[in-house]
């Protein structure tokens, strides 16, 4: 584990994977990427941070896995996200307080994404705020259904106990999914407990 603030400045020509345990300073975060962002395959910004700045995904433009939670007063920056990283594969949004409910994550993805995107995790710290309804977890399978040319779809839940609301304790939520999967939609879905020794894997960065 290293201290950002001693590394802003330093290229790393080698670095893929990056990942924080807790958001750094936004100014140093760009400062930082904007050496070692093209390089990048994953990144991991967490969850605890005040605000995002949307300038730094415009240097991280080779993604191919970005986690991030976006406060729900931010609606806007997952189409700044996908706009600006064209070859990004996966996302993984954390879900939680005054962050994006499962709802407004589903929705913004099904709006802004390109057609590399396949892989969706929404990520639970603690329990959700609001219930996706089955009604809107079907019209957001619907809406994936209507892309040309059509993608298949990997669902991950992380989930933890103190979660009772997230979409995969709900009967008829995964009745849909099941349903979905049965059609060829849904390639996989997968709910888990979140794993530290996991996220553990790659460059951790303390600020």
């Amino acid at each position: 584990m290293k201290k950002m603030t001693n590394y802003s400045y330093v290229s790393f020509p080698q670095l893929q994977i990056l990942k924080f345990q807790l958001h750094p300073n936004n100014e140093v975060l760009t400062r930082f990427l904007e050496n070692n962002g093209k390089n990048l395959k994953e990144l991991n910004l967490g969850e605890d941070y005040d605000s995002l700045n949307s300038s730094i995904f415009k240097f991280c433009t080779y993604l191919r896995k970005l986690s991030a939670g976006f406060k729900n007063d931010e609606l806007g920056m997952l189409k700044i996200v996908f706009e600006s990283c064209k070859y990004l594969k996966c996302i993984e949004i954390y879900c939680r307080g005054n962050l994006l409910s499962e709802k407004e994550a589903l929705s913004e993805i099904v709006k802004y994404s390109h057609e590399n995107i396949s892989e969706i995790i929404l990520h639970h710290y603690y329990t959700q705020s609001t219930k996706l309804l089955p009604e809107e977890l079907e019209s957001f399978i619907v809406s994936w259904t209507n892309y040309i040319p059509q993608r298949l779809l990997f669902l991950v839940i992380v989930t933890n106990n103190y979660c009772k609301e997230s979409l995969e304790k709900s009967e008829e939520n995964i009745k849909i999914i099941n349903k979905y999967i049965v059609l060829g939609v849904i390639k996989n879905f997968k709910s888990k407990d979140y794993d530290y020794e996991e996220h553990l894997k790659g460059n951790i960065i303390n600020i």
